[in-house]
């Protein structure tokens, strides 16, 4: 679904739309994708930031997309999803140069965080804002969705197609490995373009994804030597 998509009819008869955030929307959506962790103060600065600037493509400000699911009848907001690159790609060792860092920023994206309002639940909203988010990335041209989530939701995010677990490990060009993992969240991830698996390759702690790259695709026979992908 997008900003121009049809209604989606929730079970009990009401409708929301789901659209892109613009700057005017700021307040409204900060509020509601602070729900996503309530615990922090201020989760998603980032998000008031990017609703600041202007809308850019391919997604809704550039290389960050900023969903809002409106109410049909009341025009108020009920939920909000704010993706991007993971920020992780601009830290990690592994990724030593700038044309690999913009394949990345350009092929893996992560949905930072989902919210609905607590009286708007169990109407379909959360899965309207991640198969949106879904098909802005895929339109964009990525491979690889990804998104951080507490393992209560193992279940919700495994019906919609995510390979559950506590690591990323993605193949790239030159028989190279790299991995990010996290103590308190799953990493999980969905690969959207038919190219992207996660194959499961002797060694290896965690599946792999490959196919993401160019130059970056993983023969039957591959294994993993604890260093280095050996094919």
């Amino acid at each position: 679904m997008t900003a121009s998509s049809p209604n989606r009819l929730s079970a009990d008869g009401a409708a929301f739309t789901v659209r892109d955030a613009r700057p005017a929307d700021t307040d409204a959506f900060m509020q509601v994708i602070a729900l996503a962790d309530p615990f922090n103060p201020d989760p998603f600065g980032l998000a008031r930031l990017v609703l600041a600037s202007p809308p850019v493509p391919p997604l809704s400000h550039d290389r960050n997309l900023a969903l809002v699911a409106e109410d049909k009848e009341t025009g108020t907001f009920i939920g909000a999803l704010f993706g991007g690159p993971p920020r992780w790609l601009f830290t990690h060792p592994g990724i030593d140069s700038l044309p690999l860092l913009d394949h990345m920023v350009r092929s893996l994206g992560i949905i930072n965080g989902v919210a609905v309002h607590p009286d708007h639940r169990r109407r379909g909203v959360a899965a309207a804002l991640i198969n949106a988010a879904e098909q802005r990335f895929t339109r964009a041209g990525y491979g690889l969705m990804t998104v951080d989530h507490e393992p209560a939701l193992d279940g919700f995010y495994r019906r919609h197609g995510y390979t559950i677990g506590d690591a990323l490990l993605v193949h790239l060009p030159q028989q190279r490995l790299i991995g990010m993992t996290t103590d308190d969240t799953r990493m999980s991830a969905k690969p959207l373009h038919p190219a992207v698996r996660l194959a499961d390759v002797p060694g290896a702690p965690h599946r792999v994804i490959t196919g993401l790259l160019p130059g970056a695709s993983l023969p039957a026979d591959a294994v993993f030597d604890g260093t280095r992908l050996q094919y």
